[in-house]
């Protein structure tokens, strides 16, 4: 049985911490491949500054293109509407239900309180293994202390790095080197992404 791991956001850019981190769990729970899923519009964020999906699905191909275990999935960005993940693994089952992969999502353990008001997030841990990844020290809310048996807890080696840390350096006219990809960053500076005058 392959097993595929799982990492949606909305990549505004992709960064290095996102491929550290992909790589560091894709190795540590012995995955085959990580599947990277661009969001079209998330459900609990304001997506009015977002940059186009078309933008996003572009950068993040470029990051990943020279890893063979590294591919994106862009089903969020070709449907219609909100991104749920539970829609997104509904899908993913379908499609490869012929071939019966075990799918594994990553979120990141700052996350876990919210899977309230996830949709359907029994449905989601039943579905796939839930990963939340993250340094010790997390603090469970009571909200969500019966979902913990059915998520598998691993701590990374997380860089302070943040796609809007990004978006502000580029903004303020300072280097983003060795933050991401290269590939990425002369993207960012060919398009004239994230600065003042386009938003």
């Amino acid at each position: 049985m392959q097993k595929i791991g799982l990492l949606g956001g909305t990549f505004d850019p992709v960064h290095n911490g996102h491929l550290i981190i992909s790589e560091y769990l894709r190795v540590e729970l012995d995955l085959e491949q990580i599947w990277f899923i661009p969001i079209k519009k998330h459900p609990l964020k304001d997506n009015k500054d977002i940059s186009s999906p078309d933008v996003r699905l572009q950068m993040l191909n470029l990051a990943i293109a020279g890893n063979p275990n590294f591919r994106s999935y862009d089903y969020e960005i070709r449907k219609q509407g909100i991104s749920f993940t539970i829609e997104t693994l509904r899908e993913l089952k379908r499609s490869y239900q012929s071939h019966r992969p075990e799918f594994y999502f990553f979120i990141g353990m700052d996350n876990v309180n919210d899977l309230p008001k996830w949709k359907e997030p029994e449905e989601i841990l039943q579905i796939c293994q839930v990963v939340a990844f993250g340094r010790p020290g997390f603090q469970p809310s009571d909200r969500v202390k019966k979902y913990l048996p059915k998520i598998k807890f691993v701590q990374v080696p997380l860089l302070e790095i943040s796609s809007s840390f990004i978006r502000n350096r580029v903004q303020s006219g300072q280097s983003i080197r060795y933050l991401v990809p290269d590939s990425v960053g002369d993207y960012i500076i060919e398009k004239k992404l994230y600065q003042a005058a386009s938003k």
